[in-house]
């Protein structure tokens, strides 16, 4: 409370504030949700207001106020940061006479604490006993607040959330959504309630993956999709939804911060990083070590207690789950490869559900209270969940599609996703005689239902993105005069497919490189017209592999 009270002042320091006691496991929210408005009303009234003088006023980042008996006392310029001393420069205006007297002393000195105050009462005026008793109550509370300073620096993303979110109630209320059957349909059903629209299986699958960060079954995704076509929306509603004191949300990682982090920071966390494209080869190195690894070596030169220069070994431990996005069609190979590749929606209908939200949000009819709950709820199914062990019987009795790419990575992280299925619905399966989960048919068939459309991206040649392209494409050569010989230009297919030229001009590079299109007549001045040499029958294959899973499945 003293942290989150020094963070509120130093952000507005003209507000009183006020002590709000909560009663015994009960926290703000769970009180809101419960008790509603008038619950909160009532807990306001009876709120206790800070005395004036008793506490430091943040005034900013490099001065410090606090209001004794005998005057008002700044300190200015930055708090030393080693604990050892506190020599700080101090202006104090006096309630008397509003003279202003500056001195620089080490609060940890006490003989120069009382040379100061003997000084000033002696020469300026100053009651010594009032002077003194000043000086060990900002002593105090300016070691309190380096502490809390100190504190946040080694441990800054935790500190920011309260650790009585989860209270009894809320632990209790959170086993039980846990244990009711049917919970892969009641997760999806929360999902679209916190405002992930549409994306019925990239939201599962992404949630399935995020929530393995404190698991043995780690899992990593990359969501692919052109500029503005809610990837972003899509991983940061997903990482909404889990504690948030264990989400670590990047823009971009440097060549070398993976490599100073401490000890245990990179331990059980979620990984988000908005833009995987904004990663240098080195940091996409070192990402990639941490994924397959979990830990980062490095040898550094530094100094031992002889001021003498030596190498050490220096690492750091990681164990993560990472979601991030990217609008390249390839990303490098071998970070590919230790992902689960998902593309977005980007077809009309998906468009229209996006509009739809948005409108309805900005016209005040959506549901905010829906939504906190929903997002509350699936964070305290997190916290409740314990790390297992898994064992599935069925593992070896089910083979993926060998036209796959990456098939043995594959093969693993789809056994992975069946484990971590399996951890979700731990309340519910049986463990065997060394307390590892049993993983049943059931979660197999989940598995199957939900990773499919990941198991067709390392099947098909094409991405995601290119794939609905070069589906769109074919079914409007298709709907012309000349039907599947119709000759087309690379602005007809940009104006009738309503894409912007560098898409437009992305995808018609990739789909010539593969052979799915050719430039038959034309110049690079005048423009050239294409045709499709390559009808691929995507839905055909899609049926086959659904087919021949379902199959392995019926012989469980």
């Amino acid at each position: 409370m003293e942290k989150i009270r020094l963070q509120m002042q130093e952000i507005r320091p003209d507000v009183p504030l006020s002590i709000v006691e909560l009663p015994e496991g009960h926290s703000l929210n769970d009180m809101w949700v419960n008790y509603g408005t008038d619950g909160i009303s009532n807990l306001l009234k009876n709120a206790k207001t800070e005395k004036t003088g008793s506490t430091l006023q943040i005034v900013n980042g490099y001065k410090i106020s606090y209001t004794g008996i005998a005057g008002v006392f700044y300190v200015v310029g930055n708090l030393p940061m080693d604990l050892g001393n506190l020599r700080v420069s101090l202006q104090i205006v006096a309630h008397t006479t509003q003279k202003k007297h500056r001195l620089k002393v080490d609060l940890f000195d006490f003989g120069s604490v009382q040379s100061q105050c003997g000084e000033l009462s002696e020469k300026q005026g100053f009651d010594f006993q009032e002077l003194e008793t000043d000086f060990l109550q900002l002593t105090d509370l300016l070691e309190q607040h380096r502490e809390a300073l100190f504190e946040a620096e080694i441990n800054p993303v935790t500190d920011r959330y309260s650790e009585k979110e989860l209270t009894p109630q809320a632990h209790e209320k959170a086993v039980e959504f846990l244990s009711k059957p049917q919970l892969l349909e009641n997760i999806n059903k929360l999902l679209e309630q916190n405002g992930i629209v549409g994306e019925e299986q990239n939201r599962m699958v992404l949630f399935v993956l995020a929530s393995s960060y404190k698991m043995p079954y780690l899992m990593h995704a990359i969501v692919q999709g052109s500029s503005g076509e809610g990837k972003s929306h899509l991983i940061n509603g997903i990482a909404q939804c889990m504690p948030q004191e264990d989400v670590m949300n990047m823009t971009r990682i440097t060549s070398k911060s993976l490599y100073h982090y401490r000890d245990k920071e990179l331990i059980n966390k979620l990984i988000v990083i908005q833009d995987f494209d904004g990663l240098d080869e080195e940091a996409q190195y070192a990402f990639r070590e941490m994924q397959s690894a979990k830990f980062l070596t490095s040898s550094t030169v530094v100094k031992d207690i002889f001021g003498n220069n030596r190498g050490r070994i220096k690492q750091v431990q990681a164990h993560f789950a990472s979601m991030t996005t990217t609008t390249k069609a390839e990303v490098y190979y071998d970070n590919m490869s230790r992902s689960v590749i998902l593309g977005v929606d980007e077809s009309q209908a998906q468009t229209m559900r996006i509009i739809a939200i948005q409108n309805k949000k900005l016209a005040g009819k959506g549901n905010n209270e829906n939504e906190l709950q929903a997002t509350q709820l699936l964070r305290n199914a997190m916290r409740v969940l314990k790390s297992y062990e898994v064992i599935n019987p069925f593992a070896d009795k089910l083979i993926l599609p060998l036209e796959a790419k990456m098939l043995r990575r594959l093969n693993s992280q789809f056994q992975n996703f069946v484990s971590q299925i399996t951890i979700l619905h731990q309340y519910q399966r049986k463990t065997d005689s060394k307390g590892r989960l049993i993983a049943t048919k059931e979660d197999v068939k989940s598995a199957v239902d939900i990773f499919f459309s990941s198991i067709i991206i390392k099947v098909d040649e094409l991405d995601k993105s290119t794939r609905q392209f070069f589906e769109n494409l074919k079914g409007y050569v298709k709907s012309q005069k000349n039907g599947t010989t119709h000759r087309f230009t690379n602005r007809e297919i940009r104006q009738k497919l309503n894409i912007s030229k560098t898409s437009s001009f992305r995808y018609m590079l990739l789909l010539q490189e593969l052979e799915y299109i050719q430039a038959i007549e034309g110049s690079v001045n005048k423009g050239f017209k294409y045709v499709i040499s390559y009808w691929d029958n995507m839905e055909k294959l899609k049926s086959k592999i659904k087919k021949e899973l379902n199959s392995q499945l019926e012989q469980f």
